[in-house]
């Protein structure tokens, strides 16, 4: 059951200094913003969590980050990538170091992978021991909780979530109904950092259990029954 990691990359990266007002009021931006980054990705599910992980570390907001329809594939450009996100700062410095952090994370330490031996089978599952301002003011995740996020194909991850949900003292903060918009389903959980490497770990084995019996009725032993 050896997860192999897969690689992702930021393919498109740009910076405006002193945006125009207009544009500004267009994401909101705070009164003293004056300055964004925005950037696309080869996967989705890598820059929400790189962004997340760049507000703890750069003065930096989220303003916006969705998912393209038909992702890379459907791109208008060889570098539109499967994903737009955008922050925000105070200074020009500000967001360059946004940007220095999500690339960072995403080419050093992203956790999206397969199976070992089955590439087709996509699986995100990594847990983040501090959680950002995007994902506590997006999600309402207490400040200092961690969070896992577990993403994988919609069957097989609908059976994970709800072994990652009983594996410990984790609440769910998001649930993506399937099929999102590359064709996956999920969620994330948060807690304390033991909770949700429990649950991170639960959900990887039941993705693993779905994927070697997908037409087995027969639910797969917890813990407590298999001790």
């Amino acid at each position: 059951m050896k997860i192999v990691r897969k690689e992702a990359h930021v393919i498109a990266q740009k910076i405006i200094a002193d945006i125009s007002p207009a544009f500004a009021k267009c994401y909101n931006l705070p009164e003293d913003h004056k300055n964004v980054a925005f950037f696309s990705c080869t996967n989705d599910d890598v820059a929400f969590i790189a962004a997340d992980d760049a507000t703890k570390k750069a003065n930096v907001t989220v303003r916006h980050a969705a998912t393209f329809y038909g992702g890379t594939k459907g791109s208008w450009s060889r570098y539109g990538g499967c994903v737009f996100v955008i922050m925000s700062g105070p200074r020009v410095e500000d967001v360059k170091n946004g940007l220095s952090y999500v690339n960072d994370f995403v080419e050093n330490h992203c956790e999206l992978g397969h199976f070992d031996g089955i590439p087709a089978f996509s699986v995100y599952a990594q847990c983040v021991p501090r959680v950002g301002t995007y994902y506590r003011d997006l999600l309402g995740i207490p400040e200092g909780s961690a969070y896992a996020y577990l993403l994988g194909p919609s069957t097989e991850s609908n059976y994970a979530l709800d072994q990652a949900l009983k594996s410990g003292d984790v609440k769910l903060a998001r649930y993506w109904y399937p099929p999102a918009k590359i064709n996956s389903s999920g969620g994330i959980v948060y807690g304390s950092e033991a909770a949700c490497r429990a649950a991170k770990e639960a959900f990887v084995g039941g993705l693993h259990y779905a994927f070697e019996n997908p037409l087995l009725l027969q639910p797969a032993l917890s813990n407590m029954e298999k001790a």
